[in-house]
């Protein structure tokens, strides 16, 4: 594979992790005050003490991948999109064959051409090409 493609290869996967970071949908019928509020009692309260739960967040640059990557996935059709995000998200391609109702090798050979389409607009673009050279 060429320079450009790993680096393709490389954000897609930065953008699906950085996906499970970002925050969930806030309800509709909880205040904005009660999403904010974690409740963590004190220690010295007995049976109510607890750890606050660690939190990992999406940097700036994890979400600039993820942004760079929608785009990019404007490029190619949706079934080139299901399976470019299915391995980006480390599924196999046979996992993704049973889902889509293909076999790995024409699964395989069609993530290779989803990805040197984008490859090749990406050239001709030099806009996005100069955002994927600075990630």
């Amino acid at each position: 594979m060429t320079d450009l493609l790993l680096k393709l290869v490389n954000l897609f996967e930065t953008a699906a992790r950085t996906e499970r970071h970002l925050p969930g949908l806030k309800k509709p019928h909880a205040g904005a005050m009660y999403s904010i509020l974690d409740i963590v009692h004190h220690r010295m309260e007995h049976g109510f003490y607890d750890k606050r739960p660690m939190k990992i967040q999406a940097n700036s640059k994890m979400i600039t991948c993820y942004d760079l990557a929608i785009d990019l996935m404007l490029f190619v059709n949706t079934l080139e999109r299901q399976i470019i995000w299915s391995k980006a998200n480390n599924f196999k391609y046979t996992q993704i064959g049973r889902l889509l109702g293909y076999d790995r090798k024409k699964v395989k050979n069609m993530y290779f051409d989803a990805l040197m389409k984008i490859e090749k607009k990406l050239k001709q673009d030099t806009k996005l090409l100069a955002k994927v050279d600075k990630i």
